[in-house]
């Protein structure tokens, strides 16, 4: 990022989000030296998921908002909500491992409401993490949980999707309704001015960029000219180009950085999960380790779900949401694994 901000005219406010890369570096070398504080991380995302599923209900409910936002972008509030209860879930495997069945029950109930901000924020996007992800967890802790409990859960989930459904409150099946519509009316060329319709003129808008300049990208700044030119053969309409990025992280990357964008964009993500992914599968059997290899897992993997329809690192939540949990869940595996070195040890 650095590389493209200084062929881009180098405006010293791109570095902004970027440089938070490099300096959460530091914070993962201070929390390598604690080794008695990981469980903390459990704490939060419960409490966290639990009060983002407040922030929701209070702003849906008792002040009439259209989408529960908490003073963000809907979305961002909806995927971080999303993100916060697939945490919640992950720790429910370390809580049971340990028979701490109050925190247990809390976690799953967490993850509920995690589930329930996104829902009320009404951000479609994230609720495309909520069956891959849970697939993932549910096969990862298959024998963890007995099968009484995967019944229970599976006939709570259930009954949750139905009413977010059926409720009219909750406004999804309205926001399913309205997706449906909206691609109806895109493709017969009725209205293009939509949720939807606009992400498809933006994706246009990128993909053209792209093809202008492969390699690199049209740049942030640079795109300008070209969006104009655009503008002007008609090949978008003028409502799309009033974003400042396209709606999607990986066509965002081909259309402001090119094919080198793209490829650096993936290793952002595959990189942390490859490696959280080899310590769960190093420590398949230990939950001391495996449920914070797992929860560190679950951040690039929800992220790479929630680019398919928002640019995440375009906004300062969405750089800190995925740079520092990373970080702290990486801390976290390597305190589990030194605490049982030192059991090896002892024993």
């Amino acid at each position: 990022m650095f590389f493209f901000v200084f062929i881009d005219g180098f405006q010293l406010k791109d570095l902004d989000r970027p440089s938070r890369f490099i300096l959460v570096l530091p914070v993962m070398l201070l929390l390598l030296q604690a080794t008695d504080k990981k469980e903390w991380l459990w704490h939060g995302v419960v409490i966290g998921a639990i009060f983002a599923f407040g922030v929701a209900w209070y702003e849906r409910v008792i002040l009439g908002y259209g989408r529960a936002e908490n003073g963000q972008h809907p979305i961002m509030f909806g995927n971080t909500g999303m993100l916060l209860g697939m945490l919640c879930f992950a720790s429910s495997t370390y809580f049971l491992s340990h028979k701490r069945y109050l925190w247990l029950v809390l976690s799953l109930i967490a993850g509920i409401c995690g589930v329930g901000a996104s829902v009320l924020s009404a951000s479609r996007g994230g609720w495309v993490a909520l069956p891959l992800i849970g697939l993932f967890l549910f096969w990862q802790s298959r024998f963890l949980f007995k099968r009484s409990a995967w019944l229970l859960f599976g006939i709570t989930t259930c009954i949750f999707i139905v009413s977010a459904i059926l409720v009219p409150q909750t406004g999804v099946k309205e926001r399913l309704n309205e997706a449906v519509g909206d691609v109806s009316n895109y493709t017969s060329g009725v209205n293009k001015d939509t949720s939807v319709g606009l992400r498809f003129e933006m994706w246009r808008a990128a993909f053209y960029m792209f093809q202008d300049s492969p390699v690199l990208g049209a740049g942030v700044h640079s795109s300008i000219v070209v969006k104009k030119e655009l503008l002007d053969e008609g090949l978008v309409i003028p409502e799309a180009l009033a974003y400042g990025h396209a709606h999607n992280e990986y066509i965002n990357a081909l259309g402001y950085r090119g094919v080198v964008g793209l490829a650096f964009l993936l290793l952002v993500y595959l990189v942390p999960l490859r490696l959280f992914l080899k310590k769960m599968e190093q420590y398949k059997d230990n939950w001391n380790i495996k449920s914070y290899a797992m929860a560190g897992a679950l951040v690039p993997m929800c992220y790479m779900d929630f680019g398919l329809s928002q640019v995440m690192f375009a906004h300062n939540i969405g750089v800190m949401m995925y740079a520092f949990p990373i970080v702290y869940f990486w801390a976290a595996v390597r305190w589990a694994e030194h605490e049982e070195q030192i059991k090896t040890i002892d024993s």
